[in-house]
């Protein structure tokens, strides 16, 4: 019997010899030899299947993964140097936001350009300062931009309007805070219709952390964060610069976050009640900033006993008044 080399061919001519009453020793013998070809067949497609696997694997792994780690940004590369990335952040949310201060960042590649970063993060309700240790704020960053995926406790929540609530009424307000017991530390977000300058907010009775710079001939104002660094170190001190030197290093700020783009664009650009989509006004905002001679400000979040925060609210004549935190020493958390 004829055996065509062609599977088609084979399993056709296979099947007019069944047309037989009984299956013949030679269609006997074709039926093994089919199933051989078969089984030669169905390895040579795995084989070819596995292998297009196994491509696409190393083109994925061995080329593409790395070409999106040289071409979208890296915060692993930035922070390698002298902690750039987390210095980024720091003056992010020192010029969007009081009180808080970024005091390190561990960030690890999760592949295809794509990064988690845990941030060890003081906020509103922290008066110490830890470094390390664990913590629960993660930011996702893909392709540059940035995604705040993890703040169970809030730290890196802005408020809009801290300087447009409504004033509550002076002898009301003094009331409550007077039933505080003396041991009382608060955090005050303060108002006001006539901007400051730097010495005078260092005369205040309380201690002010947080200052946004007075700019009337802009639309975006960001704050400057005025507490003694502390435990950051190579930060500049606020408290050794005279007011043009102050606003030149909140000029310096703006600069550096706008090295970053697409990075400060997704995470937020705040100021007052407003949120911006574009990095315009940021540019136009160091611009004048560069011009400006002296750092005024009418509004500022201040930290004292509850003494010294009386003292303040009766010398200032605020317009806007926010208690940001009561905690119930200066020894608390």
């Amino acid at each position: 019997m004829k055996q065509p080399d062609d599977l088609d061919h084979r399993l056709e001519a296979l099947r007019e010899s069944e047309k037989a009453t009984s299956p013949s020793p030679p269609v006997q013998e074709e039926l093994l030899a089919l199933e051989r070809l078969i089984r030669r067949r169905v390895r040579r497609i795995c084989l070819k299947t596995l292998s297009a696997v196994v491509i696409c694997a190393i083109l994925i792994f061995g080329l593409i993964h790395p070409l999106a780690k040289w071409t979208t940004f890296n915060p692993i590369s930035m922070e390698e140097d002298g902690q750039a990335f987390t210095n980024y952040l720091n003056a992010y949310f020192g010029t969007m936001q009081p009180y808080v201060r970024v005091t390190g960042t561990s960030i690890e590649d999760t592949g295809f350009g794509t990064y988690d970063v845990s941030v060890y993060v003081v906020g509103t309700e922290n008066l110490k300062v830890y470094i390390g240790g664990y913590t629960d704020v993660h930011l996702s960053v893909r392709q540059g931009k940035a995604e705040v995926t993890s703040d169970p406790t809030g730290k890196l929540t802005k408020y809009l309007g801290r300087f447009d609530s409504d004033l509550m009424a002076s002898g009301e307000l003094l009331s409550e805070l007077e039933k505080l017991p003396d041991s009382a530390y608060i955090r005050l977000s303060v108002g006001t219709h006539t901007p400051l300058t730097l010495d005078q907010l260092w005369e205040l009775p309380a201690e002010v952390v947080w200052a946004q710079i007075y700019d009337p001939n802009v639309e975006y104002q960001g704050g400057v964060n005025l507490a003694v660094p502390l435990l950051f170190g190579g930060e500049l001190n606020p408290r050794d610069l005279d007011g043009g030197a102050l606003v030149q290093y909140y000029a310096d700020t703006l600069e550096l976050l706008l090295t970053q783009p697409t990075l400060l664009t997704s995470l937020g650009i705040f100021s007052s009640d407003r949120i911006y989509y574009t990095t315009d006004v940021v540019e136009e905002a160091l611009t004048s900033a560069r011009e400006m001679r002296d750092f005024t400000s009418q509004n500022y979040c201040v930290q004292g006993s509850k003494d010294e925060i009386l003292d303040l609210i009766g010398q200032v004549e605020p317009t806007s008044l926010m208690v940001d935190h009561i905690f119930l020493t200066p020894l608390s958390d």
